[in-house]
């Protein structure tokens, strides 16, 4: 089992340049673990927001490499996801068919391998996204200000968050 995660790679490169980074890989592995005879599952550490790996399951999962859900599927949600997709029963079962419908379709009837000429334009847009996603969060001085003044990070940063454990301190972990 290995596990593909999403939040911090968003935050470096961007979602684009991100998410073909880790189609890429976890092609390779598709690829390394076939030869090898190894049964491989993805588990996917998936969030409520696009940059941390979100997005609608059904179409999530179709976009991944070919091959990438014949071992099953494991996936973590983010906790603030949790109520709204398995809150209510009937909310469950929707969530958890949308899941077993996109493993069926994708082992099924499976996606076509991309072309080399796909993954050479996807190489060139990520390079080009990275650069210009980096160029805007890093190498802009008024980014941070303008950041700072339209969102409240500075005010959730001094929230005590107990369901973050890596952010407090040893003796207010529950």
């Amino acid at each position: 089992m290995v596990m593909i995660g999403y939040s911090d790679s968003a935050k470096d490169a961007g979602v684009m340049a991100a998410s073909w980074a880790q189609y890429q890989a976890q092609d390779a592995l598709i690829k390394t673990c076939e030869k090898a005879g190894i049964e491989l599952t993805l588990f996917h550490g998936r969030g409520g927001s696009i940059g941390r790996g979100g997005a609608p399951a059904h179409a999530a999962l179709l976009s991944q490499p070919p091959g990438s859900l014949k071992g099953g599927l494991r996936v973590t949600e983010q906790g603030e996801m949790i109520r709204f997709k398995y809150g209510l029963p009937e909310v469950t079962i929707s969530s958890l068919s949308l899941y077993t419908g996109a493993i069926l379709e994708a082992n099924l009837l499976p996606p076509p391998e991309p072309k080399n000429s796909w993954r050479h334009i996807m190489d060139e847009l990520s390079v080009i996204s990275c650069d210009l996603y980096r160029g805007y969060v890093r190498e802009n001085k008024d980014f941070v200000p303008y950041f700072r003044s339209a969102t409240p990070e500075q005010e959730l940063g001094q929230i005590a968050a107990r369901f973050a454990p890596g952010k407090t301190s040893p003796d207010r972990r529950g």
